[in-house]
């Protein structure tokens, strides 16, 4: 059986003396405190085409670890609903999928149901370093046809 070593932990053991490799290993990597935005929206009406709803706030050189969104039944059974998570507000035609999204983690932003869910950012989005304080979106690409409800989420960086 193979045992490899992974980028960091090779830098963390490379003196031969465990921990003297940390100087070397860029900050949030290991040795970190993970940070939490919980945020909720409730809305009560339909959720409008190209509704964008700011869930966070993540400083610059901050890196995301999850993005995870739960939300209730947005559409009757047949209609289809594309969301997607992003740093910018969508303004028109279509939507900003910046940070990847997985839907009930099958790896699609379209979902076609009429109960909750829960929205996760894609692995294609994790770890990313962002380049200025970054305002974090959901954004939702069809009108809802469910008129009330929350939808919640938490944030996640280092």
């Amino acid at each position: 059986m193979a045992v490899v070593k992974a980028a960091n932990v090779t830098k963390y053991t490379a003196s031969g003396s465990e921990g003297s490799g940390d100087n070397y290993i860029p900050d949030g990597y290991i040795k970190s405190v993970e940070k939490v935005w919980i945020d909720s929206y409730a809305f009560t009406s339909a959720l409008s085409t190209l509704t964008s709803i700011h869930i966070g706030k993540v400083p610059k050189g901050k890196k995301l670890t999850d993005v995870i969104v739960y939300f209730p039944a947005l559409i009757d059974a047949g209609t289809t609903q594309t969301i997607s998570l992003g740093t910018a507000v969508v303004t028109a035609g279509g939507t900003v999928g910046t940070l990847g999204l997985m839907v009930d983690g099958i790896g699609s932003t379209a979902i076609q149901t009429a109960s909750a869910g829960c929205a996760k950012m894609s692995p294609t989005g994790a770890l990313q370093e962002l380049s200025a304080d970054s305002d974090i979106y959901i954004i939702f690409n069809a009108a809802t046809t469910v008129t009330a409800g929350t939808i919640r989420s938490i944030i996640k960086y280092t």
